[in-house]
């Protein structure tokens, strides 16, 4: 079916090119859009018989009696088969004949393209519907999610894994439009920009990967790669938060959560912030506080007054660099040795020594979380 929009748009069109009257006919043979304004919403039956039957042109001229009917060419306009309507230019046969098959390939290409538009923008409705149900609906309809899906062509038992990025600078289309080139990206990989900065990815990860859980990272560095250096062409920032693995649409809700913890509570130096590098402060911050007070509170209030923040600077520079010193102590901007001397007061205050006792650091780690939590602050 023609739309009247569209058949106005073509008119609109042709009369920049041809002074050639040119007329629009829908599968009810009315007249839609004409450059002769007074024409439109008229019934054209030679319209009407050529949509409805075998012919694909009709000549007409003056010896022809039909009402609204003025010699010329009308011709089908056809898509995918079906007889959508008629396109009808007014002359002598012969003299227009050349020019009106032009314009009927002209109509019917835009129509076509119409088509193709509106494919993509259903495409693109069904998949945003899809991703808000992985992304914000906690119990979301299962069946309803599989059917999306398979209409978009996402295979479910697939592992994936989210990315969500969220730009400094730039825009996420932009983005969205240069990952899709890229020829690590695949049609199974789930894209979509959320809104003007941030792009959500659950990225395939390959059946091929012997070693899934030791090479992920540098199959996403590898994805990202391409899109990575036209930002810095551009001089283009943004983080990467990389989620929890999952095969299950069910999941996909709470893997998305994962970077969402992770952008809202993890500061890090790093361009890329990893979920599975932060588990044990996820699985603190799900603990009521109130719990976390019962076990904690006395160690809160015999710990040196003013001494706090210094504390969670350490200690979170320690726990982020895996108690290697000098690594920590480069990081926090200060001496190896002002920092050896903080820890050790920690290890006399609290009498632990998470060096050589797992238990010891699991505790000190708690407290820590602890603090964070109490006095609203990031981890590193």
């Amino acid at each position: 079916m023609i739309s009247r929009t569209l058949a106005t748009k073509f008119i609109e069109q042709v009369t920049e090119y041809t002074e050639y009257n040119v007329n629009i006919m829908d599968e009810e043979g009315v007249i839609i859009a004409s450059r002769n304004p007074e024409r439109v919403g008229q019934y054209h039956e030679i319209a009407y018989r050529i949509v409805h039957g075998g012919d694909d042109i009709v000549d007409t001229t003056l010896t022809e009696s039909y009402p609204n009917v003025l010699p010329g060419i009308n011709m089908v306009i056809e898509l995918d088969g079906h007889r959508e309507g008629v396109v009808g230019v007014t002359g002598e046969p012969e003299e227009i004949r050349s020019v009106a098959l032009m314009i009927k390939m002209a109509m019917q290409s835009m129509l076509r393209y119409e088509k193709q538009q509106e494919q993509a923008r259903h495409r693109e409705n069904r998949k945003e519907r899809f991703i808000h149900m992985l992304t914000e609906v906690e119990y979301a309809d299962a069946n309803e999610m599989r059917e999306l899906a398979e209409e978009l062509g996402y295979p479910e038992e697939r592992i994936r894994i989210p990315i969500l990025v969220a730009l400094e600078s730039g825009s996420a289309s932009d983005f969205l439009t240069k990952l899709k080139k890229s020829p690590y990206h695949t049609l199974k990989d789930v894209s979509l920009a959320l809104d003007d900065q941030r792009v959500i990815i659950f990225k395939t990860m390959p059946d091929t990967v012997d070693a899934l859980f030791s090479d992920y990272k540098y199959i996403i560095g590898e994805y990202l790669s391409p899109v990575l250096r036209w930002m810095n062409e551009l001089d283009t920032t943004a983080r990467f938060y990389i989620g929890s693995f999952q095969d299950t649409y069910a999941r996909y809700y709470y893997s998305y959560r994962h970077c969402r913890w992770l952008q809202e509570h993890v500061k890090s130096q790093e361009r890329a912030v990893f979920f599975y590098d932060h588990v044990g402060e996820y699985v603190y911050s799900t603990v009521s506080m109130r719990d976390m007070s019962n076990m904690f509170y006395i160690y809160e209030s015999r710990f040196p007054q003013g001494k706090m923040e210094e504390f969670i600077e350490s200690m979170g520079a320690l726990i982020c660099c895996n108690y290697n010193f000098s690594k920590a102590a480069k990081r926090l901007f200060i001496h190896k040795n002002t920092l050896v001397y903080r820890y050790n007061k920690y290890k006399e205050l609290f009498n632990v020594d998470p060096m050589l006792n797992a238990s010891d650091r699991s505790f000190l780690e708690g407290f820590y979380a602890y603090m964070v939590r109490r006095l609203n602050k990031d981890t590193i």
